[in-house]
């Protein structure tokens, strides 16, 4: 399964790695168990996942690369994140950076605002390349959306049922959130950390 299939299909969809383990009974972790390499998916899943989207298997499995090669590309610079999704508007939008992508529209830079990220260089300023994404493997550092409209920047933790996002400085507490929050739109991951940037 192409993964950047199975990502582009959600961001169409408007629907989330919970949802689809939900209905197709598939494990989320299993999903972050496939884009790793862990394991292989099994027809008979890749035939739930197609069949969930309405499209055929040729489809979900990308039958003919269609991925083109990376290059520099020019990509926002976000300051707040609103709405469940990074929405580019004249009041969001703090410029554009260069980055070495495959494609520009699956990334996005955010600027870091406050030290709760301080310990491993994310600093007051410090610009952080993001790919879009729905999912995160268990200590990824996420651009999460919060109470529906706050986005925040934190690493990703998973215990069962409990999600917690962690800051990497210890003035700050972790925020505690469960899977039925992203279920409901309550939380949604919108982005996973690639690179940070500091500014001098």
């Amino acid at each position: 399964m192409s993964f950047q299939i199975f990502e582009q299909l959600l961001k169409e969809r408007q629907t989330t790695v919970y949802r689809v383990a939900k209905s197709t009974g598939i494990p989320a972790s299993t999903f972050t168990d496939w884009k790793n390499g862990r394991s292989v998916p099994k027809t008979e899943k890749l035939r739930k996942i197609a069949a969930y989207f309405d499209i055929s298997l040729d489809d979900l499995l990308g039958v003919g690369d269609r991925a083109a090669p990376k290059a520099k590309k020019k990509l926002p610079i976000i300051g707040e994140i609103r709405a469940g999704s990074p929405i580019i508007t004249n009041e969001t939008l703090l410029g554009y950076e260069q980055a070495e992508v495959d494609n520009e529209e699956e990334y996005f830079y955010l600027k870091v605002c406050g030290d709760s990220m301080k310990n491993i260089g994310m600093v007051n300023g410090s610009l952080v390349l993001f790919h879009k994404q729905q999912y995160a493997e268990d200590g990824e550092i996420v651009a999460c959306l919060v109470g529906g409209d706050s986005a925040t920047v934190k690493r990703f933790r998973r215990t069962g049922k409990a999600i917690y996002l962690f800051p990497e400085n210890e003035d700050y507490e972790p925020i505690r959130l469960s899977t039925d929050d992203f279920e409901s739109g309550e939380a949604r991951i919108l982005g996973v950390a690639r690179e940070v940037k500091i500014k001098l």
